[in-house]
């Protein structure tokens, strides 16, 4: 054995996750009229690092169609064209931004927790559909230059099926050499997947519910629970809360009720301060702020766009310490 052969066997490798300052990000995403390729997208963009973000998520999404193994994309999608994230991602960059790429599926009549085959030639053949998909994302990852990927997201019931994530993320690896994630719904999925030591980040997509004092007590314990074990950083690539009354007690619900923009807001600070010094916690990207710049004061959905809880997030991403 060389002495350059011992070393490398001797000493540890510098994890990918090194790579990136604590993340404190947003999703930003397409929605009609402005989307990606449009001036406003660049506006809203261009404004971010002004209430402290330094990371965004693009989240381009293909379509798996009820009952159909297969996904589909194309890249070229009016919404979501591969030409206009690059574009964004160089703004993003230019800003000082890092750059997460987030491909997601969509499922029609459903969504991709509920997706799953009964017929192991069908899900064989979704994934091999799938790791199209993915080499496509990769791709377009080392083009722009993204500074981390995910391999997947809230496959609930297709997550358990380890021998093919394993496959698909050695495969990210070859084409994409930087950091990646896998974004994981809360509860059980979060809670059982066994692949989280072939990621650099655990992406928990923190939606648990509080209690009603708002105490993150709880979820962060089970959150500890996963991070033990596998001693990774930790993430959420996906958290957030309606602009409706009492959002804690179901975080992805935006059932028209009262709204209530200071609940929402209460729920940002609450989280925030709940998990943002511990020292395995790497960050945030809130759902959602959208290009066309949809939000205020008589909307009730997640965005925190010209609300309260975006005041909430600037104030910890300014002034937060991290």
């Amino acid at each position: 054995m060389t002495r350059r052969t011992f070393l490398a066997l001797a000493l540890p490798s510098v994890s990918h996750a090194a790579r990136l300052p604590f993340q404190r990000g947003v999703n930003y995403t397409a929605e009609w009229p402005d989307v990606y390729a449009s001036e406003r997208a660049r506006r809203i963009l261009e404004s971010l690092p002004g209430y402290g973000v330094n990371s965004v998520a693009f989240v381009p999404y293909g379509f798996t169609p009820h009952g159909e193994p297969v996904v589909r994309f194309s890249g070229t999608r009016a919404w979501e064209k591969d030409a206009s994230i690059g574009n964004l991602a160089a703004v993003a960059h230019g800003k000082g931004m890092k750059v997460f790429l987030k491909p997601q599926v969509w499922v029609r009549r459903g969504g991709p927790t509920d997706l799953d085959f009964v017929k192991e030639s069908d899900r064989t053949q979704w994934f091999a559909s799938y790791r199209q998909y993915l080499e496509h994302y990769a791709n377009l990852a080392v083009k722009i230059r993204a500074d981390l990927f995910s391999v997947g997201v809230e496959f609930s019931r297709l997550t358990r099926h380890e021998a093919e994530w394993r496959g698909l993320i050695a495969r990210a690896r070859e084409i994409y050499r930087g950091p990646l994630t896998y974004c994981a719904n809360f509860g059980p999925e979060f809670e059982s997947v066994r692949f989280w030591d072939a990621v650099d980040f655990i992406g928990l997509n923190n939606y648990y519910p509080l209690p009603e004092n708002l105490s993150t007590a709880a979820v962060a314990g089970k959150v500890e629970q996963v991070r033990q074990r596998f001693r990774k950083p930790v993430i959420f690539p996906e958290a957030g809360y309606s602009s409706l009354e009492a959002p804690y007690r179901q975080p992805w619900d935006e059932t028209p009720r009262r709204l209530s923009m200071q609940d929402q807001a209460r729920c940002y600070d609450a989280l925030l301060r709940g998990f943002y010094q511990k020292p395995w916690f790497a960050g945030v990207y809130w759902w959602k702020i959208g290009t066309n710049g949809f939000g205020g004061p008589e909307d009730g959905s997640h965005t925190p766009w010209n609300k309260p809880a975006m005041q909430v997030m600037a104030k910890w991403y300014l002034r937060g310490g991290r």
